[in-house]
């Protein structure tokens, strides 16, 4: 009686090991499928597509997800997007002009959903607005 349940135990290992490919093949194509034209992101996916398009330094697409995921009310968004418009040109070239005004606005934002980096940014960024160049920048 051994050998027919060491048969059966292997044949039951060879069906689940075969299953688990079919769906690991399965979930492959699904996540390698392109985004239809209608498809909606999240907020987070929006994010990490903007994390992605600045490690390939396409900062054109970052700012452009930043700012969706940041209207969504992302909180790391809209903390990273104020850095961003505060470094400028200095960090990202001519693809993203420094705003210190949007940047506070974004800011205040990250800082009122909690983001200690955001609190410290926002100070660091009205220090800048008391210097005499910034004293009126936004108003």
């Amino acid at each position: 009686m051994q050998p027919e349940f060491n048969q059966l135990a292997g044949l039951s290992l060879r069906w689940r090991v075969l299953l688990s490919a079919a769906l690991l093949l399965a979930a492959a194509l699904c996540a390698a499928s392109p985004l239809d034209a209608g498809t909606q992101l999240q907020a987070e996916q929006r994010f990490q597509l903007a994390l992605e398009a600045q490690a390939a330094r396409d900062y054109r697409s970052m700012l452009e997800e930043l700012r969706q995921a940041a209207n969504e009310g992302h909180a790391e968004a809209q903390e990273m997007l104020g850095m961003v418009l505060m470094t400028g040109p200095a960090l990202y070239g001519t693809a993203v002009k420094a705003d210190r005004c949007e940047a506070g606005m974004w800011m205040r934002r990250a800082a009122v959903q909690g983001s200690e980096t955001a609190k410290v940014q926002l100070t660091f960024l009205n220090r800048l607005r008391a210097s005499p160049a910034g004293k009126n920048a936004c108003g």
